[in-house]
């Protein structure tokens, strides 16, 4: 066989690019091996930060129903706080009624009272004037000695 000059350019041109291929071959498979082991790297660390917002997420749940646990007891307490509130401002306003009804009466009976003393003593004015004036009227003056020395005996038996 012969071979000529092109040939043994062909011959030399695939040796070239078969030793390219094995350099170049070996250095692109380290590459996409080394890019390989990059992506999965990644994957693995989106795989461990999607675990820890999953384990967050269990987390905040746990604390958004401790809070809203806590919430509803506070809710609970303030509107049983409202209520004894409630309650003993019922209790006061009753008691200060009570209290306001009785100062009231007390001095309705004072007036009354005031009222019946008052009248009994202009009663007793009027009685003893219309007295003075029938008496006045009816005694002559032999009458009016006698009771004047009867009321004079009397005071003297008195003492």
């Amino acid at each position: 066989m012969y071979f000529d000059e092109s040939a043994w350019v062909a011959v030399g041109f695939a040796l070239f690019i078969i030793l390219i291929w094995k350099k170049a071959g070996s250095a692109l498979a380290s590459m996409l091996d080394n890019r390989s082991n990059k992506i999965s790297a990644e994957l693995d660390e989106a795989r461990k930060l999607r675990k820890d917002a999953a384990d967050e997420l269990k987390k905040f749940e746990g604390l958004k129903k401790e809070a809203e646990a806590e919430a509803k007891t506070i809710i609970s307490n303030a509107l049983k706080a409202a209520e004894r509130i409630r309650e003993e401002a019922e209790i006061r306003a009753k008691d200060s009624f009570a209290r306001r009804e009785a100062q009231a009466n007390a001095k309705i009976k004072a007036a009354e009272n005031a009222l019946i003393s008052d009248l009994r003593s202009t009663a007793a004015s009027l009685a003893i004037d219309c007295a003075r004036d029938v008496i006045a009227s009816k005694l002559d003056r032999k009458a009016s000695l006698e009771l004047v020395e009867q009321s004079m005996k009397q005071i003297a038996a008195t003492k």
